[in-house]
Order: structure tokens, then sequence, then C-alpha cells
């Protein structure tokens, strides 16, 4: 009888050593496995934005040439509407062809024949600069993973400006 505990005793730690490896190496394939399917933060540069925008941009002008003196009252802007159609070459050249409304019902370019040509810069997390005629500029953040950009605008004439982008 004093052999047969002995026995039972010795067998217990093979086993359970046994299923402690297995568990281990089970844990490890599922670590891995959560490794490589976790989304990642993604790093942006030049190359995520390629191809063409579609633009929608809202804001306000100032109504005094020249540009207001700061700060001013909103009652010395008017309102300030555009379409557009961007295109990023994936290198930091960018063309657009722009419709404006003034507030006015008239359609600034209606014909959609002239175009801007300008930069654009990309940062790793995604955020970014496009610099176009009379130095004006939207400061933008990438979304969506290239897909869409959200962006404000700024210029030396005083403009207050936001709006967004979706890729087509």
């Amino acid at each position: 009888m004093k052999n047969q505990n002995i026995m039972f005793t010795r067998s217990v730690p093979k086993m359970s050593k046994a299923r402690l490896f297995r568990s281990v190496l089970a844990l490890g394939v599922v670590a891995l496995i959560m490794q490589v399917s976790l989304p990642r933060a993604q790093a942006y540069d030049l190359s995520s934005l390629n191809g063409s925008y579609a633009d929608s941009l809202s804001g306000f002008v100032p109504l005094t040439p020249g540009g207001p003196h700061r700060p001013v009252h909103i009652d010395a802007y008017g309102p300030v509407y555009e379409a557009g159609l961007w295109t990023f070459d994936g290198a930091g050249s960018l063309t657009a062809s722009l419709v404006f409304n003034f507030g006015g019902g008239l359609i600034v370019n209606p014909s959609w024949s002239q175009n801007i040509t300008g930069t654009y810069t990309v940062n790793a997390n995604g955020t970014g600069t496009m610099t176009f005629t009379g130095d004006h500029r939207r400061h933008f953040v990438i979304g969506d993973g290239g897909r869409q950009l959200k962006y404000v605008g700024t210029n030396p004439d005083g403009d207050v400006a936001g709006g967004s982008m979706v890729k087509q």
C-alpha cells in the first residue's frame, strides 16, 4: 500500500508540469495572436493624402477691404461658403477647383474653370498644413485613415472658416 501512495504522489507533479507547460504555451499563442491583431496607431506622411477630396467650407470674411483690425465685432464680417474638389499628389503638392458664395446669391467661379495650386505638409500624428494662393492656409487633421480631413482656414485678410473634406 505504501508503495502505491508514493507512485500517486510522484505522478501528480508530472501531470501538473505537463499541464502547466501546455497552459503557458496556450497563453503565449493567445498573446501572440492578440499582439498581431490589435490595431496600432497609424503613422502619417505625405502619401497619406493622395487623390481627390470633396470639400465643404463655411465661415466669415471681413466686410471692409484689407481686413479688420482685431478685436472686431461679429457684424464686421459676412458669410462665406465654398465647395471644392481638391487633389493631393501624395508628395506634397495640391490643386483645387473651388466655387464660392459670399452670402449674396452670386457664385464665384461657377464654371469650375479656375484652379489654385499649393503645397501641404503632414506630421506623423496626422496633423498638417496646406498653403496656397496669397498665403492662405488650412490647418488640418486627418481622420478615418486618410479618408477625411477636418480643418480651419486662415489668411492675411482675417477670414475665419472651417470645413471638412471626404475622399472621393
